[in-house]
């Protein structure tokens, strides 16, 4: 989940936004970000939130 996160920031390096762009850059730098940022997704629904 960690080298999404990096991949996912390093993008936005190039893109500042979510565009298709975006995603595709992320997709280079990490092909399985999908199961990665799945994965974010159900961590931090049992974090609490602030």
């Amino acid at each position: 989940v960690v080298d999404y996160v990096v991949a996912h920031e390093v993008a936005h390096l190039r893109e500042m936004n979510h565009s298709p762009g975006f995603w595709s850059i992320v997709a280079r730098l990490y092909p399985d970000y999908r199961s990665a940022r799945d994965e974010l997704k159900r961590l931090a629904a049992d974090c609490p939130h602030w």
